[in-house]
């Protein structure tokens, strides 16, 4: 039982993060941010006005870069002797977000079956949940990994209020969301 709970623990962990930094491409960065730009942003950007835009990349050409942040997360884990079945479980999935991001936009047919009952099991984000995120500002739903975290941290309103300590801090360039903070 420990080990279920602790293998769920840390696929909604790995959740969670993609949600955060899923938040801050949308929220703080845009396609002259040095480095992230180019790199994340501009093609985030293009996803929003098309959500099938990214579809066509290999896996490689989609989670490169995330595939690099995961090794970079085992290492520092090993670093500290903190490296256990945990850390290898958050870093496969982590390096897998942008492919379970993909599932929940491609045609049913297009998905595998073992993925398919993972989505209707609501395991795996499914289409129709993801597709919130894809309606109207673009400003909820931004976990991609599972349907769980979204629902619980858009109605406790988690994303506006760290919006309401860091825009201040940090400053943005999304008008949305100066309107949302004035409201």
């Amino acid at each position: 039982m420990w080990i279920l709970a602790q293998t769920i623990l840390t696929v909604l962990a790995a959740d969670f993060v993609s949600g955060l930094v899923h938040w801050m491409e949308d929220t703080f960065w845009d396609e002259d941010t040095p480095v992230v730009g180019a790199w994340i942003v501009r093609p985030n950007a293009l996803h929003h006005e098309n959500g099938a835009a990214f579809l066509k990349n290999s896996w490689l050409q989609s989670s490169w870069d995330l595939l690099a942040l995961a090794a970079l997360v085992i290492l520092a884990a090993a670093a500290v002797g903190l490296l256990g079945w945990q850390v290898w479980l958050f870093a496969a999935i982590g390096a897998n977000a942008n492919q379970i991001h993909k599932w929940a936009h491609m045609p049913a047919p297009r998905v595998p079956v073992a993925v398919r009952w993972l989505q209707r099991a609501r395991v795996l984000q499914s289409f129709e949940h993801h597709a919130w995120h894809h309606r109207l500002d673009k400003n909820s739903h931004y976990c991609v990994l599972t349907n769980v975290l979204n629902p619980v941290l858009d109605t406790t309103r988690f994303w506006r209020l760290l919006e309401m300590i860091f825009v201040p801090l940090f400053g943005t360039r999304r008008q949305d969301l100066r309107s949302m903070l004035k409201a």
